[in-house]
């Protein structure tokens, strides 16, 4: 009697596996065949409803069927998920190195299963193929994740959210996409069908790089702090930024629209802007771009397609060099309020003045 019932407690104990240090294990024998812990039922997507436990770990790539069905859903606050290195990936997409992005699906590779579960945190290791890599709500933390040929966002967080040290290729829409009061930091973004990085209101986008991108390498809404990041070949701007915010220290080049677009009321501070405009469309793209209320200073740009600097009214500028821009130097309704220490060099007959 007492060996069956120890073997009944056996039953019931061993889908939730800990590790010696007390996290929660997921494998793709317990994700397929028993379920993982209590909560989880055998079969995708392994299912977290914080039952078990907060935090959880990866042992092995999990193989997801198809572009339809999740890898990972979370259903509670505070959980955090460490991928371990290893993958979540959708079957067919296993150890290729061609693209493999899905033409239809919204499934995630990790995803919460509703926009109110808060301080969810995904770390080290790779999404593959699936609808979204990553699926997240408010105050949300993804770090050093690879996402790459999903079909819409590569890595898609809430509110607050820190989003840092990832790398997302070739994903359908943005490889990067937070709301409002997020941390977006020390990213690559890289040939994804939309933006690079798209920032909401009030956020901080700084020391990242995103290139060949099909829309702007850096997209940020109103407010946001955009600081040290380089952004090139990008399909539109290199860094796009709203009313308000303060674009500094950037390095912007070869993009095929303007270098640096900003709205009304930015400070836009030491930045490198090189060589942008594609010479194929009808406008003619500028090395910075800025709206109504601008402050301008201390910036380089050379070698734009079109104007080095364009200036909404009630704009001004100062400390600038502004050389080689094929359709000249400085233009727009804020173009008389200089505040001294410009350089302007033209090229051939355009001039060389700084009004």
């Amino acid at each position: 009697m007492r060996l069956a019932v120890l073997f009944a407690t056996f039953l019931v104990l061993a889908p939730s596996a800990f590790a010696s240090d007390g996290v929660l294990e997921i494998n793709p024998a317990c994700a397929v065949h028993t379920g993982c812990f209590s909560g989880d039922t055998p079969g995708y997507p392994v299912t977290i409803d914080g039952s078990a436990g907060r935090s959880y770990r990866l042992t092995g790539d999990l193989i997801v069927p198809d572009e339809f069905t999740d890898g990972i859903t979370v259903s509670a606050n505070d959980v955090g998920i460490d991928l371990n290195n290893l993958s979540i990936v959708r079957a067919g997409c296993e150890n290729t190195t061609t693209d493999c992005t899905p033409t239809s699906g919204f499934a995630a590779a990790v995803r919460r299963t509703s926009t109110s579960y808060s301080g969810l945190s995904v770390r080290n290791g790779s999404t593959v193929g699936m609808g979204y890599g990553v699926l997240l709500s408010l105050q949300a933390e993804v770090t050093n994740v690879r996402a790459r040929w999903n079909r819409i966002d590569g890595i898609s967080t809430g509110i607050g959210s820190t989003v840092s040290g990832n790398t997302v290729y070739q994903n359908g829409e943005d490889g990067i996409q937070t709301s409002s009061g997020s941390t977006v930091s020390g990213n690559t973004a890289y040939l994804n069908g939309e933006d690079g990085i798209d920032a909401g209101t009030g956020s901080t986008v700084s020391g990242n790089t995103a290139y060949r991108n099909g829309s702007d390498g850096i997209e940020a809404s109103n407010g946001s702090t955009v600081q040290g990041n380089t952004a090139y070949l990008n399909g539109v701007d290199g860094i796009s930024a709203g009313s308000g915010s303060t674009v500094s220290g950037n390095t912007v080049y070869w993009n095929s629209n303007d270098g640096i677009d900003c709205g009304a009321g930015c400070s836009i501070i030491e930045n490198a802007a090189y060589q942008n405009g594609d010479e194929v469309d009808s406008a003619f793209d500028d090395g910075i771009d800025c709206d109504s209320g601008c402050l301008v200073r201390g910036n380089s740009m050379r070698s734009n397609e079109g104007r080095g600097l364009t200036l909404g009214f009630d704009s001004a500028y100062s400390d600038n060099v502004i050389s080689a821009n094929q359709t000249g130097t400085v233009a727009g309704s804020g173009s008389s309020n200089s505040r001294g220490g410009n350089f302007c060099a033209g090229t051939g007959t355009v001039s060389s003045f700084c009004p």
